[in-house]
């Protein structure tokens, strides 16, 4: 029997820093953002999102 994978309904909601898109702060709405090598920092009042498993494959 296959397992099917979750949906968004049962993980729930996960922000994450895309490296692709316009990412804006889910605190104050601005997009200046300190990007490591796991995650990224807003630059104005310091949430820290991790960044999308996507990036991960991006060399």
């Amino acid at each position: 029997m296959q397992k099917s994978p979750a949906g968004k309904s049962r993980t729930g909601f996960r922000p994450s820093y895309r490296v692709d898109e316009v990412n804006r702060c889910l605190g104050c709405g601005k997009s200046h953002w300190y990007v490591g090598r796991i995650s990224a920092e807003c630059a104005f009042c310091g949430v820290a999102l991790p960044i999308s498993g996507q990036a991960a494959h991006v060399h």
